[in-house]
């Protein structure tokens, strides 16, 4: 089994090959909860609470609609989108937290385990300004256990799955997408990357490269005092790069609701 909470932190990374080049690479940091312990997250000192406002805080209203236990939400929504719900029973969120009161995430993952390996993604997609909700199930096919991806070599290793875009998430992106997911085995480190293809062309890539790290409040504080606000940073800056795509003369694309089916 894996082992509890701990904290990710890197580099999240965009690169846009067409129409027209456009990337960046920002620093961040993101949770990684254990959903069976999260009355424990108290532990970890006064900037992070459950279900109370703090620095950091834990509330159960940010993700996805259905059971009051977010673990069991996960699995009722993995086997609404056609996993074997009895194959799980660990679930890992990787994701932000709400920021003195505010919370926003692009995406936020649910890792899936099933005797001790990682058996699904449950990836659960927003998008802006529209404040929809997708989500997206990615079976993993590597049989590395949680214990060898500690090793960062394992982490390495990344399963490949694909599959038709069907959730509008950017202005700049046309719905008749595939979606390429690589994911790594989380361990000492953690790999995710989402490639979009149109037309056999590759035309935009985004990627997590994190390093795992103890969950402290020493690690939360020293977190704070380099990004006060890191759920507005976030905001800023998918308007800051709109704004600069807009210049670059991209074109823009209809939105259109969410289609049913997930896969």
């Amino acid at each position: 089994m894996q082992a509890g909470h701990a904290w990710y932190l890197g580099e999240v990374g965009h690169q846009r090959y067409l129409p027209k080049s456009h990337g960046f690479g920002y620093n961040i940091q993101f949770f990684w909860l254990d959903l069976d312990q999260l009355a424990t997250l108290e532990q970890y000192g006064s900037w992070l609470k459950h279900e109370k406002f703090a620095a950091f805080s834990y509330r159960r209203r940010d993700y996805l609609a259905g059971d009051a236990n977010l673990k069991q939400a996960v699995i009722d929504q993995c086997m609404a989108l056609g996993a074997d719900a009895d194959a799980i029973d660990q679930v890992f969120m990787l994701s932000p937290l709400a920021n003195w009161g505010l919370y926003f995430s692009p995406l936020t993952i649910y890792y899936c385990y099933g005797q001790g390996k990682l058996r699904w993604l449950l990836a659960e997609v927003s998008n802006t300004p529209w404040n929809e909700r997708h989500y997206y199930l990615v079976p993993v096919t590597s049989d590395e256990s949680p214990e060898a991806a500690a090793d960062a070599d394992q982490s390495r290793q990344l399963s490949d799955y694909r599959h038709r875009k069907n959730f509008h998430v950017s202005p700049f992106n046309p719905l008749d997408m595939l979606y390429q997911w690589q994911v790594g085995q989380p361990g000492a480190e953690l790999l995710l990357s989402i490639t979009n293809w149109r037309s056999q062309q590759k035309v935009f890539s985004a990627w997590f490269e994190l390093k795992r790290q103890p969950l402290s409040a020493a690690a939360l504080k020293q977190v704070l005092i380099r990004t006060p606000w890191p759920c507005v940073q976030v905001v800023f800056r998918i308007y800051w790069h709109a704004m600069k795509l807009l210049c670059k003369g991209l074109p823009i694309y209809s939105h259109k609701k969410p289609e049913d089916s997930a896969l």
